[in-house]
């Protein structure tokens, strides 16, 4: 529901107006705002963090020039339970403040206008979003409202705090989170709220003992809940934690090392790291024999079969090159994923398929590889250099061919990649690093064992003129891929996208055959290169800078099938209904693999109807936060994930990465 402007908002279950803390405004000094919502009773809103469903409210400021608005200020919550689910939020009237600062330096008027965009969601059996466009005009000099005054000082009250002089350490043994507080703060019984995820069980009494000079607090977890490497939340207190009333502490304290340098297994349960590092090894090592590396892992082999029977030495070079381009580009992806993440990104891997940009470069790349292996022109950078003696042009081939094996491979996830990838993302950056680089040594594994060991490649096939067939046929699966490619980009961007992805695919194709035309001459005529390359730079630059999201609603081919949301879980849980989660991408080949084999095989279909499965659809071809949120409280960081969650409150089933019908009714049948 959607209401226009005004200060206050109202629909049949709840009120939410904006508010303004009654002091002058100064320049440069920040004034406080509040948005008041007041549910119906049986209605609530949400908490930042809302538990297992549910979105917390959320607001786009419209101000004057020069001033600036911080983020939400949240109270600590209530627990609402509706078994099997548990819920952070708000039943009564409560007050969300923001602090908005005026430029400085500059005479302000004596009225300001402040317009707050609103988006909530508010919950009962039912959810219904709402949103509300909110103006207030802001006295400089606002007359006393000793009410109002008391409202906010009361709001205040009830936001966390830190207290320097009270030491919290966090541990985790036996699926019991402990919490010690030193020294023994007199605040009665606590109570924990997590700030992200939903490891903790609700509906298991959680215990504060003293211990000498310590408070202990047992918290009961989820059984095989993933716990993140840092503990952060709020502690809620019977009795004040300081004279001034708040009763909220906010902590963020990580688990003991010991708990740091673990993460998922299969299914969720803790594992040592040393098994998460094989986990992300062989997720590398099988990636290899995914359909979008394997012609390109075929040709460096091919290649290093024609160049140890002239240099075993050039061999082993191009072999370490190759692997010296895989470990720095992922690497140097973890790097940008630690980066963005710390910044406050909600990202997960394969996010830079969602920018239509990159799955641009990633389609002209496939598609000038697709030219290249056809024939129409020869590029001596990228893949394998057949003709070239150069030792030089040799190892950039070799380590560019590293480059792009990791690039094309993006849209991939293999077996046991989910568990690591989990892990990586939960782990300091450290632990991150440590992961992703034993997932490239198995990605670069068998190139580098054949470089290393010529005695391999006896095995293949000897060189001959049946490698130019081989090419030509290994142009198949690309050009396919370039098909797969354009249809993410629509998904991405909408039709209106076919205009701008045509004239960019036949601007690259014109200028590859212009310069493959230059190559075949001689001399090259300079005329025809140069062209043929700057057509080649229009057809990667204008795409690029013009490609952009679409804003239309992504819509599934499948009748049966229902878009994912949290309020859809809870519903459909409360009605007694089985939901299988499907977290899928347009760009995820693997995901799409697996709809066309498994999802909608006949059998597996007809499960879904006889047993009455609500087979929900998270689409995260897009950036979503939520499906990112979502796929992070399972212990996951990509796409596909599968989820099955039953309406007795039993522990999440996630199934693996590549599945299979049997797989899948196994999993439907318990």
């Amino acid at each position: 529901m959607s209401l226009l402007a005004g200060s206050v908002a109202q629909t049949p279950q709840v009120t939410v107006d904006l508010i303004a803390e009654p002091t002058p405004i100064e320049p440069g000094q920040a004034v406080t705002l509040g948005l008041r919502f007041r549910p119906v009773p049986g209605w609530h809103i949400y908490w930042k963090n809302p538990g297992d469903s549910g979105l917390p409210p959320s607001v786009t400021w419209k101000l004057p020039p020069g001033w600036t608005a911080g983020e939400l200020l949240f109270p600590f919550p209530e627990k609402i339970l509706a078994p099997p689910l548990i819920s952070y939020g708000y039943e009564q009237e409560t007050v969300l403040l923001v602090q908005l600062t005026p430029p400085s330096g500059q005479a302000l008027p004596s009225k300001i206008s402040i317009t707050a965009e609103v988006d909530w969601l508010v919950c009962k059996e039912a959810c219904l979003p709402g949103s509300a466009s909110l103006q207030l005009t802001l006295p400089a000099s606002p007359k006393p409202n000793i009410d109002l005054k008391k409202l906010f000082d009361e709001i205040r009250r009830e936001l966390p705090l830190s207290v320097s002089d009270i030491s919290v350490t966090a541990t985790e043994s036996k699926n019991i989170l402990t919490l010690t507080l030193s020294p023994a703060p007199s605040v009665g019984q606590l109570s924990f709220f997590p700030d992200r995820s939903d490891y903790v069980d609700e509906f298991q009494p959680a215990q504060t003992e003293p211990s000498g000079n310590r408070s202990i607090l047992r918290i009961p977890l989820k059984k095989k809940a993933p716990l993140p490497a840092t503990i952060s939340g709020l502690l809620v207190s019977e009795k004040p934690w300081v004279a001034t009333g708040q009763r909220a502490l906010e902590i963020s304290v990580p688990l003991n090392a010991t708990q740091a340098l673990r993460s998922l297994g299969e299914g969720g349960s803790a594992s040592p790291i040393s098994l998460t590092l094989l986990f992300a090894f062989l997720g590398g090592l099988i990636l290899n024999v995914m359909p979008c590396v394997f012609p390109i892992l075929s040709l460096k082999a091919l290649h290093l079969v024609q160049i140890s029977n002239e240099s075993p030495a050039a061999a082993r070079r191009e072999g370490l090159a190759y692997t010296l381009g895989v470990f720095l580009s992922l690497l140097s992806l973890a790097g940008l994923l630690i980066f963005l993440r710390a910044s406050g990104q909600a990202l997960g891997w394969g996010f830079q398929l969602q920018s239509p940009p990159v799955v641009w470069l990633l389609l002209a790349l496939l598609f000038a590889l697709s030219l290249n292996l056809l024939g129409v022109f020869e590029f001596q950078v990228f893949l394998s250099n057949f003709a070239s003696k150069s030792p030089l042009q040799g190892w950039t081939g070799a380590f560019s061919s590293g480059l792009l094996a990791v690039a094309v491979a993006s849209p991939c996830t293999a077996p046991f990649m989910g568990v690591a990838l989990a892990a990586a993302f939960a782990l300091p950056p450290i632990g991150t690093l440590l992961i992703f680089s034993s997932l490239a040594l198995g990605f670069a594994l068998p190139v580098l064992l054949l470089s290393l060991f010529p005695a391999l490649l006896s095995f293949l096939p000897k060189p001959g003129s049946w490698m130019n067939s081989f090419k030509k046929i290994l142009s198949l699966p690309m050009l396919a891929a370039v098909l797969w490619l354009v249809w993410v980009a629509f998904r991405l961007s909408g039709s209106s996208a076919a205009p701008t992805i045509s004239l960019g695919l036949l601007l690259l194709g014109l200028g590859l055959f212009l310069f493959g035309k230059s190559q075949r001459s001689f001399p090259p005529p300079p005329a025809l290169r140069w062209s043929g390359l700057a057509l080649v730079l229009l057809a990667a630059l204008i795409p690029a800078s013009t490609l952009k999201t679409g804003s239309t609603e992504l819509t599934s081919r499948h009748s049966d099938r229902l878009p994912w949301s949290e309020e859809e879980v809870s519903r459909q849980l409360q009605s007694g209904r089985t939901v299988f989660i499907d977290f899928t991408a347009a760009w995820c080949l693997t995901c799409q693999v697996n709809e066309r084999v498994t999802l909608s095989h006949p059998d597996v279909q007809a499960a879904f109807r006889e047993k009455n499965i609500a087979f929900l659809v998270a689409d995260w071809t897009r950036r979503d936060p939520t499906i990112t949120a979502a796929l992070q409280k399972y212990g996951r960081e990509g796409v596909p994930t599968y989820v099955l969650l039953r309406p007795d409150g039993s522990a999440p089933q996630l199934l693996p990465e590549i599945i299979t019908p049997s797989i899948v009714l196994e999993a439907l049948s318990h």
